[in-house]
């Protein structure tokens, strides 16, 4: 059994999308304490890598969800909580190295600790195991079965 497609892309699109416009809204709040609402507007609204990320993690999402089996909620949050981390660190590592970074890694891990001051990572998490309790599951469909197994082997 894996999650239909309509189930997977619901979750994928909730988790990606409320995790970043969490980590957007928390950084708004700290910006705004600050008085550098220009900041947040270029690295949150203008930064069209931005959604590059979310189309990114959501697509990492639907696919991931589709294609493993269902497991407990608590361990859909680990492996999508994992596939989630990798994409951001991924996606930050290639912009450091596209902006001519010296050490891109750093600067990815740098944005890891970034998501996790702005709650974003931590309410991927929580998003991801509050949908998994929401997913609807399919059964795989075979070709033919033991049926078609027996008619092969000429019984």
């Amino acid at each position: 059994m894996v999650a239909t497609w309509r189930s997977a892309c619901s979750y994928a699109i909730t988790v990606a999308l409320g995790s970043w416009l969490t980590g957007a809204a928390v950084g708004l709040v700290w910006s705004a304490a600050t008085g550098s609402l220009g900041f947040w507007a270029s690295l949150w609204l203008t930064n069209a890598l931005m959604y590059v990320f979310v189309a990114g993690a959501a697509l990492t999402l639907l696919l991931t969800r589709r294609f493993t089996a269902p497991v407990p909620a608590w361990r859909t949050a680990l492996v999508d909580g994992g596939a989630y981390l990798l994409v951001l660190l991924l996606w930050a590592g290639l912009c450091a190295w596209w902006s001519g970074a010296a050490v891109p890694v750093d600067d990815a891990f740098a944005v890891a600790g970034f998501a996790m001051l702005h709650l974003q990572l931590p309410s991927a998490w929580l998003l991801s195991f509050w949908r998994a309790h929401h997913l609807q599951a399919t059964p795989l469909h075979h070709s033919g079965g033991e049926a078609a197994t027996a008619r092969a082997a000429g019984r």
